[in-house]
């Protein structure tokens, strides 16, 4: 094993033709087993240097606390009058609304609503109803929607059945519309996100022929929104 390096070494009187010159001679190349410690040794590897330390874990910071807000006071709910319809241009499913939310004239939003097939043009023109303002505007059939008209659905038989909400007689045009015991906000959000008003129409149901939000009643000044007298208990609002 030895006689290679007796041929070729520079230092003949060095060479001890013994296994360990050879590792003394390749011990820089080895590469140790374990621990980044040398073979046979205790030192470091040459060019070696030691383990890089593990980087610090960032603490956690706390998620501050979930609001514990109704959504109810998000969705801005009011009562309106519808002073034009029309059919949206190549379907016979869509009404295409002008409705007042206020005193003002210039108080007046587009909507496209599907309800032409449950209620009448003529029970619709003229009608105070219930709305909610601030879901995001849509488009429907190429026409913009800025608002929606609330109305009760019932499966009556095997027919679906949609009947308009009724807001209480006095009631004025703009008036808000809220739930008993659930303080009203200051100040609504520009867009009641979608998943709030989901949210709030699970609970939105009629109960004892009256508008109720998880069984709170929903009205305004004027006095309780109410559902037509076909329409069963337990029907939702929509």
């Amino acid at each position: 094993m030895t006689k290679p390096f007796e041929r070729n070494n520079p230092m003949p009187g060095k060479f001890d033709q013994t296994c360990e010159y050879i590792v003394k001679l390749l011990k820089p190349v080895i590469k140790p087993k374990s621990g980044g410690k040398e073979a046979g040794g205790g030192g470091s590897i040459p060019g070696g240097g030691a383990k890089k330390e593990k980087k610090e874990k960032k603490e956690k910071q706390p998620q501050p606390p979930q609001s514990d807000e109704d959504p109810f006071v998000k969705a801005k709910l009011v009562v309106a009058k519808v002073v034009d319809v029309a059919h949206v241009e190549n379907s016979d499913k869509l009404y295409l609304c002008k409705v007042q939310i206020g005193p003002g004239e210039e108080d007046v939003k587009q909507v496209v609503t599907g309800l032409r097939k449950y209620v009448p043009e003529e029970e619709l023109r003229g009608r105070k109803v219930l709305c909610i303002l601030n879901l995001k505007v849509a488009k429907l059939a190429g026409q913009t929607s800025e608002a929606m008209i609330l109305a009760t659905e019932a499966t009556i038989g095997e027919e679906l059945s949609v009947k308009l909400v009724n807001v209480p007689d006095g009631a004025d045009v703009g008036d808000a519309v809220g739930a008993e015991g659930i303080e009203p906000a200051a100040t609504y959000p520009k867009e009641c996100k979608s998943k709030f008003w989901d949210a709030v129409k699970t609970k939105l149901t009629v109960r004892g022929g009256k508008a109720t939000y998880d069984g709170k009643i929903v009205g305004c000044a004027a006095g309780a929104c109410f559902a037509d007298a076909s329409v069963p208990d337990g029907s939702f609002i929509k």
